[in-house]
């Protein structure tokens, strides 16, 4: 099992993002996962994820570096694919690029993108960005959003053929695009664990009839976390992370899988959805993760509205050193 962060994004300043990524490296996390939003209504989001991974790159040694995702319908797919290969190179092999169809109109009329074709550039851009990590001749490609013609994919990347490909999303078609065209699903950290298991079976229908082999497969999730000593300081955190969903679900601003309705209780919203308690009871939670559905790959945040960062520091300390060997 592979661990991983999220670390904190938002704010004025990125003071302290490197420096938390290396307590992370310290401590026996191997993954850094950074999300994409352009515009929202909470405080706990950056955009140019590309940009903060590669400051991220350079301030690590082993650390691998995760998209998840980056919003791949509001850019140009060539752009995307030169930063990506780029920062495999500068972090000597360690990207992995998930992409996702994104859901956040605000952020579509902004770029002038319209959502209606998100799908279809969602499609044609990964088909693009694999064609260019993979080419060392020169490639053209055209569809209905984007040509490039005659374009020499430089740098080629470090990762031989190429770094992963992931698709994040929860819709059926999303599921299916996912073994269709990459190398993984990546469920995102706002749907509860029976929507997991339930999409996982989906995507396991898909992978029969498909080329790729489930058991040798990246298998990934994401999820919030609190984590500290006592029940007592849990109960006292866990106001931090329901701050965070009061935040951005409690108003108008809407999730396909979250409503204000969903987030009034702390107990009903994190029931079978955040891992949460002390040492011992996250390792039962992980475990009975586990036994419910395949997941090699496991990515927390623990940075939620208000939070000092020192506490942020706190939780990735803890779960380190007491969580993480339960699992070597």
């Amino acid at each position: 099992m592979k661990f991983g962060i999220f670390p904190i994004e938002g704010g004025d300043t990125w003071d302290g993002v490197v420096e938390q990524c290396q307590v992370a490296e310290d401590v026996g996390f191997e993954t850094c996962w950074v999300n994409d939003h352009q515009a929202t209504e909470g405080d706990n989001y950056w955009p140019s994820p590309l940009t903060r991974l590669t400051s991220i790159a350079q301030g690590t040694e082993e650390l691998e570096l995760v998209t998840s995702v980056l919003i791949l319908p509001l850019y140009h797919p060539l752009h995307v694919a030169q930063r990506a290969a780029m920062l495999d190179n500068i972090s000597d092999g360690r990207l992995t690029l998930g992409v996702g169809l994104g859901y956040v109109e605000k952020e579509f009329d902004a770029f002038g993108v319209p959502m209606d074709e998100r799908a279809g550039r969602m499609i044609e851009g990964i088909q693009f960005i694999e064609e260019f990590f993979e080419s060392e001749e020169p490639i053209s490609y055209e569809c209905p959003f984007f040509e490039v013609e005659d374009w020499q994919p430089l740098p080629q990347t470090i990762q031989e053929p190429r770094p992963s490909l992931w698709i994040g999303g929860w819709g059926p078609k999303q599921i299916s695009r996912s073994v269709k065209f990459s190398d993984a699903w990546v469920p995102g950290v706002v749907a509860d664990l029976g929507i997991v298991e339930d999409r996982k079976e989906m995507q396991r229908e898909h992978v029969e009839n498909s080329d790729q082999d489930w058991a040798s497969m990246d298998h990934p999730l994401m999820r919030e976390a609190v984590i500290a000593e006592t029940e007592e300081e849990v109960m006292e955190r866990k106001e931090y992370l329901h701050t965070t969903y009061i935040d951005e679900y409690g108003g108008e601003f809407s999730h396909p899988l979250m409503t204000a309705d969903s987030v009034e209780e702390f107990e009903d919203l994190a029931d079978d959805r955040f891992i949460y308690g002390t040492p011992e009871q996250i390792i039962e939670q992980v475990e009975a993760m586990q036994d419910r559905f395949a997941l090699d790959q496991l990515a927390l945040r623990f940075h939620h509205s208000g939070m000092p960062k020192d506490l942020v520091e706190d939780q990735i300390r803890l779960f380190g050193e007491e969580v993480i060997p339960a699992f070597d």
